[in-house]
């Protein structure tokens, strides 16, 4: 093994390669440096069979190699370290018997005053950590970044990147480069933040544009991994592709009607909608007996009875509001809604019972209420149920209700595996030993842990569903599953086992169940939906019949728009006549109208006579469909713009031209 020696604070060492060099502070240290900025357990030296490696053990200041800030790097002949910041401690090292590293050539060398030139994918002298560099962008200010620097963002002039607001800490984050990439790491109280979504840790795999200290009024900084540029314009055509083929509200269309002749054109955009990445784990505190008895009290039994008062069936639900609101799976409480998951024939449930559990465990959950479903989500198989009456069918106002304290949404964004998850309900498992058959309406309680993360398109590719080894069976559907803050993290839905999926085939053999959960996140739009008495529509519905519209959706005209205020701006059905071929715009509001769903589109004249038809394939996103019109050179005073489906389905959007 080739000796290494170091020269620091006026001393020299020597090292034969039977230890790890350690470096840093603390006193037990190898090499004992008293700088500031010099953490106590700070750089390793680490030998192997070939030579010697540099390694930033997690230092709050960075060490730096031949002046680059790096997090592991091999060294070779002769060179010189920076243990902290700017204002560190300054180290040389040999490799003895080793010929000292050669120089650059005079014409590689950055001339005074200028940075060296950062090639993507290239090498760069002094570091020899693979990856792509990094670009950050604030302020007007852009720098650059090799693979292996600490890149420190905040208020502190030490920092590599410096913004003075006051909204920003003064280390309000780092960007580390790690072996599996660039880490962007908040560190801030004040938080970093993506859209309305607060960001503790996040994967930089494509340019990310982040809001410090506020979702809205912060600051803003762009981190770009610096990839091949052939590879950039790769993924560049591939987005654009991607553009091309969205809708935006629905789908812009456009018309043009020159010279008596009709000649139809499409304009499409959009754009994507992806995150870097999910935040790192956090600690969990552990679930409290206060938190854990207040969920037992908010778990409902849900009781289905046919038209004779008949039970058909049993399940679970939680209260998730004070006016008698229960989230619960379809399946459980509204069986027959469009896109069923695990769909029921015929007519389905005519009421449902509401049974409250008591503070006491061993007294069984008793009806109280009536309830019924308001809003549902077939594909999702989630429903939100309304308490409507007392059991005996009286009339119940929500405001006169006593119910247990509800419970809160948790985050899926804050879940990982290996998160410890209590699932409750009222399962036929609490009863295989017994002759009773599901009658003593027991609570239960089990626990276990969450395994992985599934995907399932087109809901989620990759958190369409929380896999857990909890213990759940027959009537835990569409019960809570809670996190140690005693939030509703999952609703319990469906268990795999070798049972239920056959003979083990391609999957292997099951030692016990796979309890799948439905992540909460997806019920918030049916709560909102619910509490704001608006219609609702599953966004994940397969293919409809075409030219049918279902009747929770609406299409609103919205009136005409000139060229200059398209949009969804449209608020006027009257036009001057454009001049030449300047286009106007017919617009409505789409509401709840499933993907896939056709429409036909007629542009009648103000004498009736019919301009141009066109079949329109819409939906799958609320807000503008727009179509694009263009007249000149005939004697158009007025259009009517007709939407028609199936079912006599009919939208007018008129405009007088003058």
């Amino acid at each position: 093994m080739t000796p290494l020696q170091i020269e620091a604070g006026g001393q020299s060492f020597m090292f034969d390669g039977t230890k790890v060099v350690t470096i840093g502070r603390d006193p037990n240290c190898d090499i004992t440096l008293m700088g500031g900025t010099v953490s106590r357990q700070h750089a390793e030296i680490r030998p192997d069979a070939t030579g010697w490696t540099l390694v930033d053990t997690g230092s709050s200041s960075g060490t730096f190699h031949h002046g680059t800030q790096v997090s592991e790097v091999r060294l070779t002949g002769q060179g010189t370290l920076r243990i902290g910041g700017l204002e560190g401690e300054q180290l040389t090292y040999s490799i003895a018997g080793a010929r000292p590293a050669a120089p650059l050539p005079e014409a590689a060398l950055p001339a005074p005053g200028l940075q060296q030139t950062i090639v993507p994918g290239g090498a760069v002298p002094g570091s020899f950590v693979p990856g792509p560099a990094l670009l950050v962008r604030t302020g007007g200010q852009s720098k650059r970044f090799v693979p292996g620097t600490m890149v420190r963002i905040g208020r502190d002039p030490a920092n590599e990147v410096v913004t003075d607001d006051a909204a920003v800490s003064r280390l309000h984050a780092v960007v580390e480069s790690r072996p599996d990439g660039w880490w962007y790491v908040d560190r801030s109280t004040a938080g970093t933040f993506d859209g309305e979504d607060r960001v503790t840790a996040v994967k930089v795999i494509e340019p990310l544009t982040l809001m410090l200290g506020h979702p809205t009024a912060g600051i803003e900084v762009e981190v770009v991994p610096i990839v091949d540029a052939r590879q950039a314009q790769k993924e560049l055509a591939g987005k654009k592709r991607k553009r091309t083929a969205a809708l935006v509200g629905g789908i812009v269309g456009g018309l043009v009607i020159v010279g008596g002749g009709v000649t139809a054109a499409v304009v499409l955009a959009g754009g994507d909608d992806e995150k870097g990445g999910k935040d790192e784990p956090t600690a969990q505190s552990g679930l409290t007996t206060e938190e854990l008895t207040r969920a037992k009290l908010a778990t409902v039994l849900i009781i289905a009875l046919d038209a004779n008062g008949e039970v058909t069936s049993k399940g679970s639900g939680a209260i998730v509001s004070e006016d008698g609101k229960i989230l619960t799976a379809a399946h459980v409480g509204d069986p027959t809604t469009p896109g069923a998951l695990f769909p029921e024939e015929g007519e389905g449930p005519s009421s449902y019972q509401i049974a409250l559990v008591s503070a006491e465990d061993d007294k069984p959950a008793a009806p109280e209420y009536i309830a019924e479903p308001v809003v549902s989500d077939g594909p999702l198989d989630l429903t939100i149920m309304q308490i409507t009456g007392d059991v005996a069918g009286n009339p119940i106002a929500p405001a006169d209700l006593d119910l247990p304290e509800p419970l809160a949404l948790g985050n899926i964004d804050d879940v990982h595996t290996g998160d410890s998850i209590t699932a409750l309900g009222f399962p036929g498992v609490a009863h295989v030993a017994t002759t009773e058959d599901f009658t003593q309406n027991a609570l239960t309680v089990t626990r276990g842990v969450v395994s992985t993360f599934l995907g399932d398109e087109p809901i989620d590719p990759a958190r369409a569903w929380i896999d857990s080894d909890v213990r759940i069976g027959s009537g835990n559907s569409g019960g809570p599953s809670i996190n140690d803050d005693g939030e509703i993290i999952g609703i319990n839905d469906n268990v795999v086992t070798d049972m239920t999926v056959g003979d083990s085939g391609a999957g292997g053999s099951f030692t016990g169940g796979s309890a799948r959960l439905r992540p909460v996140n997806f019920a918030e739009a049916l709560l909102a939906a619910a509490q704001q008495g608006t219609d609702y529509v599953s966004p994940y519905l397969g293919d409809v019949p075409e030219q049918e519209v279902p009747g929770q959706a609406t299409i609103e005209a919205l009136g005409w728009a000139s060229e200059g205020s398209q949009g969804c701006a449209a608020d006027t059905d009257v036009l001057p006549y454009p001049p030449g071929e300047e286009p106007i715009y017919a617009e409505w509001d789409f509401r709840g109208v499933p993907e896939g769903t056709t429409l036909s589109l007629t542009l009648v004249g103000v004498d009736g006579s019919a301009l141009y038809s066109d079949s329109i394939v819409a939906g799958g996103t609320d807000g503008c469909f727009s179509y694009q019109v263009v007249v000149g050179g005939v004697g158009v005073e007025g259009i009517d713009a007709v939407l028609t489906g199936d079912g006599g389905f009919e939208v007018h959007n008129q405009v007088t031209l003058q």
